[in-house]
């Protein structure tokens, strides 16, 4: 088992450290990159004031985007397990390929 990655991101413009396994960095980040994608969006709009109003709203939106995905029936893991499973095949045909060249 590997040790934990710090990682410093910032949150509203502010440092912070985060822990977590090597293999979850990346979405890691890209949750991080979402959550002030979201804050940025709500600091431009005007219509909330203060830093805690705008995570929570944020958090918000996320939680909203999530469930709204869940209830029409998409399931994030089987859709990257499928994407996966794609970009394998579609690996192995292109080897296939260069193997005729």
């Amino acid at each position: 088992m590997t040790a934990p990655t710090m990682l410093e991101v910032k949150i509203l413009g502010k440092p912070m450290r985060l822990s977590c396994d090597e293999a979850e960095k990346d979405a890691l980040l890209n949750a991080v990159a979402l959550l002030n994608d979201q804050i940025q969006e709500i600091r431009e709009s005007g219509k909330i004031v203060g830093s805690d109003r705008i995570v929570t709203m944020a958090a918000l939106n996320i939680s909203n985007q999530l469930l709204t995905l869940r209830t029409h029936g998409i399931n994030l893991d089987e859709l990257r397990g499928r994407i996966t499973s794609m970009n394998k095949q579609i690996d192995t045909v292109l080897n296939d390929q260069e193997k005729l060249f």
